[in-house]
């Protein structure tokens, strides 16, 4: 059986890091984190460039769009 690893987590593992250490310099929960690396959450285009930036990738080297929901958020301004 050959196991199938997400970029996201590959790109973690590549950059020595444990996802413990990686969620804390993201600011979230490690459960959190597991949860984008296997797909189950969507994440903000936002959170995607601070995940690939901690792993000295691009964005696009590691969400797909055919395997992670990357969403824009819009900001909204108050008058």
């Amino acid at each position: 059986m050959v196991a199938v690893v997400s970029l996201v987590r590959k790109a973690r593992l590549d950059a020595g890091m444990s996802i413990e250490e990686a969620a804390k310099a993201l600011g979230i929960p490690a459960g959190y984190l597991s949860q984008i690396e296997k797909g189950q959450r969507q994440v903000s285009a936002e959170r995607a460039d601070q995940i690939a930036s901690l792993y000295n990738k691009s964005r696009d080297d590691i969400f797909l769009p055919s395997r992670f929901a990357i969403r824009e958020v819009d900001k909204k301004t108050t008058a």
